[in-house]
């Protein structure tokens, strides 16, 4: 039967004031897992948060929140290596480090991040989340150290030659697949690949030439949610939902939870002859080990 991986992305950056339903404590991010699991997804990703809903890098709070999502659920876990500009490289390596039972995988950015968001009276200003060579070389020193499986994440053809970069210098395994990250829009702020069909087709094809053998989960943010999700169920690809991409449904109401995009996706997946993979057959075809 032709599966479909679908990974719930809980938190991100997102905040409460765009829906209230966001996770941002381990047991509020642990029941929110346990929601998705149910709907169909087999993999989640998460994002350390404070009290307050900050960024955090705290070590504590992914031991809590993996210890519940497991005590739970059989689902393959996903941590992040985004930081913010004040934040150093350092932070990062100590949560995969520090963390007592490693985490399954991490999302790899694999190159410098920059966002235009809008500031005061019509201006924007500029974030650069970075993601230097030699950062990224470090991350994956302590995932080969650790046994976590780094997630190539490629947000253009930019990233896609970082990758090949790092497969050429012997520093990551040619991946067996990757995360296609799209933009909402021309002329959101994102310099990333903007989620329109043509990019999803044209990155999916430059992915598929430097590494035939791998697959990759798709997703857009905002306005190309749907779009991007609907030509990767489509396209035999797979898919990632949730609240750190969109708060809204497609009707634009609110969703209570990311386990209602995971039900859209499962959904959609269906109309299409495809079935939403189980954590032991997602880990099957992402070459992790069965647990």
């Amino acid at each position: 039967m032709n599966k479909i991986i679908i990974k719930a992305c809980l938190n991100g950056g997102r905040g409460r004031e765009q829906n209230p339903a966001v996770p941002w404590t381990p047991a509020e991010v642990a029941a929110e897992a346990k929601r998705c699991a149910e709907a169909g997804a087999a993999i989640v990703h998460i994002h350390a948060r404070t009290p307050q809903g900050g960024t955090s890098y705290d070590p504590e709070w992914y031991a809590e929140a993996d210890r519940l999502i497991r005590a739970q659920t059989s689902l393959m876990l996903n941590h992040t290596t985004a930081r913010l500009p004040n934040a150093s490289i350092d932070q990062v390596l100590r949560y995969l480090r520090e963390t007592p039972d490693p985490v399954d995988m991490v999302s790899l950015n694999t190159g410098n991040i920059v966002f235009n968001t809008p500031f005061a009276q019509g201006t924007r200003q500029t974030i650069a989340i970075p993601n230097s060579y030699d950062d990224i070389r470090k991350t994956l020193l302590v995932c080969h150290e650790r046994g976590i499986v780094p997630e190539p994440a490629v947000l253009d053809t930019g990233f896609l030659t970082n990758v090949a970069t790092l497969v050429q210098d012997g520093l990551l395994p040619s991946p067996r697949y990757l995360l296609v990250e799209f933009s909402g829009r021309f002329g959101d702020g994102f310099q990333i690949m903007p989620g329109t069909p043509r990019s999803y087709f044209y990155m999916t094809a430059c992915v598929h030439e430097l590494f035939p053998d791998a697959i990759w989960i798709a997703h857009g943010i905002e306005d190309s949610v749907f779009t991007i999700a609907s030509l990767a169920i489509a396209t035999g690809a797979h898919v990632r939902v949730g609240f750190e991409d969109r708060a809204t449904l497609v009707d634009g109401s609110l969703a209570k939870s990311s386990a209602d995009f995971v039900s859209w996706a499962v959904t959609v997946a269906r109309a299409h002859g495809r079935e939403p993979a189980t954590p032991q057959d997602a880990r099957q075809m992402l070459g992790l080990p069965q647990k």
